[in-house]
């Protein structure tokens, strides 16, 4: 035999072994790929499921700042004496707004003078009878007197704004000229018939001004009985076809509130009532009293929380009193469980017997490639 032909013999039989290594090595990684996806495996992923209690509903309201007190002053026809106010002034309660002259009130004077005039010309022998009617005549002057010149003062202290009067078809419009604002302000909304039961008076409120982002606290200080059609539901953001209740909410601090700026409030609906699942519920039952409790996962270690249940069935318990909202149960505890025992919810693979989670820079196909030889 040549030595071409010995050394491609020698090419093949060195083939065929690489072929037999690989094909041992792959069949090695399938087998134990599969044993740990089941069958007969020894290792399995067995975490801990959590059960995370829901927060409390919120309700959310839009409205508008709005002064605590407004009052509009409406046009008179009687003659104005004297305006004793600019536009944006401030006044306090009992401030003198204006003074307004009543005309006919004052022509009604002038004749009854006229008269008084006469008779006094006329009684000449002064008659007692002609001193009688211009002694009634002068207490009807005095009377009309405190009529002809009316002073109009400001019920609360606020700021003085006066109207422009607008030119409309049917001529000069009647309008308030002039209207009196509180420096105190409020925040008026309206809440649906959905919502309006879940609302008590002293609510604590977040509220955001959409204008400039600006975060306000209040508390709801009315809610109406009557349904309301003062606000256009469809520009508010509501339904039509529900009926809308005024509510207003007194704001914690004064500083920074604009009239007219629209804001949204953010109520939380206080309930102490938790609907959990059953399975997370356990029993410690004692001579004295059996107690209820649930397994939360703090930051990774179990903390025991004693709770009390209001009702209860095969799939929900209700808990009156011993759990927090946004806290995070186990959702199937087991005997073996106790308080400051780690949570496995997942971050770590461990055993199918519950054994410690395997050795750092160990995988699960290395420790059964172990145990199988």
């Amino acid at each position: 035999m040549s030595f071409s032909e010995k050394f491609k013999n020698k090419k093949i039989v060195i083939g065929v072994g690489i072929f037999i290594v690989i094909a041992l090595g792959t069949g090695v990684f399938i087998y134990n790929k599969n044993k740990l996806n089941g069958g007969d495996s020894t290792i399995e992923e067995s975490y801990i499921e959590t059960y995370t209690i829901a927060d409390n509903e919120k309700i959310f309201i839009n409205g508008a700042i709005t002064p605590t007190k407004s009052q509009d002053f409406n046009p008179i026809q009687e003659e104005m004496s004297k305006l004793n106010v600019t536009n944006g002034k401030v006044v306090k309660e009992g401030d003198l707004l204006y003074t307004i002259k009543n005309q006919s009130v004052l022509d009604e004077i002038d004749g009854l003078k006229t008269q008084v005039s006469q008779l006094k010309k006329s009684n000449t022998t002064n008659d007692p009878l002609l001193n009688t009617e211009i002694s009634k005549l002068n207490a009807q002057i005095s009377a009309l007197d405190k009529k002809a010149y009316v002073n109009t003062y400001a019920p609360f202290a606020g700021k003085v704004y006066l109207n422009e009067q607008s030119q409309g078809s049917q001529g000069m419009e009647q309008t308030s000229f002039m209207t009196l604002q509180s420096h105190e302000f409020y925040m008026k909304g309206q809440a649906s018939e959905q919502d309006l039961p879940k609302l008590q008076i002293d609510n604590p409120v977040d509220v955001l001004v959409f204008a400039n982002n600006q975060k306000l606290t209040g508390r709801i200080s009315f809610i109406s009985d009557r349904p309301s059609t003062n606000i256009d539901q469809m520009n508010m953001g509501g339904q039509s076809n529900l009926s809308y209740y005024d509510v207003t909410i007194a704001f914690d601090n004064q500083e920074g509130l604009t009239n007219g700026f629209h804001v949204q409030a953010s109520i939380e609906v206080q309930d102490s009532f938790v609907k959990i699942p059953t399975s997370a519920v356990m029993e410690s039952k004692t001579e004295e009293k059996t107690e209820y409790y649930v397994f939360e996962d703090l930051n990774g270690i179990l903390k025991k929380r004693i709770i009390e249940i209001y009702d209860q069935n095969d799939e929900f318990t209700t808990v009156q009193s011993g759990l927090d909202k946004n806290i995070a149960i186990i959702r199937y505890p087991s005997e073996e469980m106790k308080e400051g025992d780690p949570v496995n919810t997942g971050n770590v693979p461990m055993n199918a017997e519950g054994a410690e989670p395997l050795p750092e820079g160990e995988d699960a196909s290395t420790t059964f490639e172990e145990g199988a030889e």
